[in-house]
């Protein structure tokens, strides 16, 4: 793995030199034959040492071997449901538990559900040292339990192909930061001492990633993860009676008053908006069966004198 990685290194090396072999003449210059020459030795003495670590690996291999059974890197996580008799109580004492073993409480969120009960939801952080006792005392601390869950992940492999890949990458660097001081010094062209510069900027860049992950994997093997979801026991829970006249009472009296409130806000209505409207359209109507009348009446009285 580390021979790949080298030869992969050393091939992105030679890459950039024959990139900037190739570069037009009218935007920049390419490296003096000197500056490619040695950096194509610097590839090379980087990638023959590792051909001569893997050649002369087999006593090494199985050294190696033994050191990383004895270094695993497994990342834990557990899931506890705890059924206690105080939650309140026991949120405490699990607390004082992770105090004490070297732990912190990553996050707990206390909640009261439909029967007024305190229920809990906590994460801890716990030292893999302390794993499996804390388990035992969690489980200690239960009237029951009602599920326990256990994940591992071996990151292992990925652990040391990251580790050996940031080896490689730094030897490769330590070896182009001696020819960029050997160009410098010796007066090297400006377009030698660039090239050289951005292969270590962008190998020190892989560098800084490749650490970062191997950060991140130890935090992550350092400290386990203990999920808890905590309720109250059945049998602890205080019984109520569902039944309380003074509350039902007061809601009669609330219901009452709204009834009141909408009746008058009806009788207003009415006044404001319905009798002002009706008497605006009742005025025509009233013209009209007066007309009607008086034409009536005139008519008969047209007709009276005639009929005589």
């Amino acid at each position: 793995m580390k021979a790949k990685t080298l030869f992969l290194a050393s091939f992105s090396i030679f890459a950039i030199v024959l990139a900037a072999c190739g570069a037009s003449p009218q935007t920049t210059s390419a490296p003096s034959p000197q500056v490619t020459e040695k950096m194509v030795l610097v590839t090379a003495e980087v990638a023959g040492k590792a051909t001569y670590n893997d050649a002369a690996g087999a006593n090494m291999n199985a050294a190696a071997t033994d050191f990383l059974q004895q270094e695993r890197k497994v990342v834990y996580n557990a899931r506890l449901t705890l059924v206690v008799k105080d939650t309140a109580a026991t949120a405490q004492q699990i607390e004082e538990l992770t105090t004490a073993t070297g732990g912190y409480i990553a996050n707990m969120n206390a909640y009261r559900s439909g029967d007024d009960q305190l229920y809990y939801n906590i994460t801890l952080r716990i030292p893999v040292s302390g794993f499996d006792s804390v388990r035992d005392a969690l489980r200690n601390m239960a009237v029951r339990v009602d599920n326990d869950q256990i994940n591992t992940d071996d990151v292992t492999d990925q652990y040391y192909d990251l580790d050996a890949h940031l080896r490689t990458l730094r030897a490769t660097a330590d070896e182009l930061i001696s020819l960029l001081q050997e160009t410098r010094q010796r007066g090297g062209q400006v377009e030698d001492i660039m090239s050289i510069y951005r292969e270590l900027t962008n190998i020190q860049s892989q560098i800084e990633s490749l650490q970062g992950q191997l950060n991140r994997l130890d935090k992550l093997t350092a400290y386990s993860t203990i999920s808890i979801d905590m309720r109250p026991d059945e049998l602890t829970k205080p019984i109520k009676s569902s039944w309380r006249p003074l509350e039902t009472l007061r809601n009669s009296f609330r219901v009452l008053i709204d009834v009141l409130q909408s009746l008058v806000d009806v009788l207003i209505y009415l006044i404001v908006v319905i009798l002002p409207t009706l008497i605006i359209l009742a005025i025509p109507v009233l013209v009209v069966i007066f007309a009607l009348r008086w034409l009536i009446n005139r008519i008969r009285k047209t007709r009276a004198p005639k009929a005589e």
